[in-house]
């Protein structure tokens, strides 16, 4: 989606999109480590409620934010600017 317009994210580019897949990739293939957030809490968090809980947080945050996207282009398309922050 990214490549034809070059590396660097200011012209559309691959350059955030990389970095943001090698960061996840790197924690996936050997995990967080001693630095986690469940090493610090001795793993109190770690239960099997947290994925699908995880997942539905994240479900909704992304459809809170691809409606306000879709709201604000329809706006602009009917010629209607709003300011980006209220």
């Amino acid at each position: 989606v990214h490549a034809p317009n070059g590396f660097f994210a200011q012209a559309g580019g691959y350059e955030y999109a990389a970095s943001l897949a090698l960061t996840a990739t790197g924690l996936a293939v050997t995990g967080p480590g001693r630095l986690s957030l469940d090493h610090a809490l001795g793993h109190a968090v770690n239960r099997n409620w947290m994925v699908p809980a995880a997942f539905a947080a994240t479900a909704a945050a992304t459809a809170v934010v691809v409606g306000a996207r879709n709201k604000r282009v329809r706006k602009a398309a009917e010629g209607e600017q709003e300011p980006l922050f209220d």
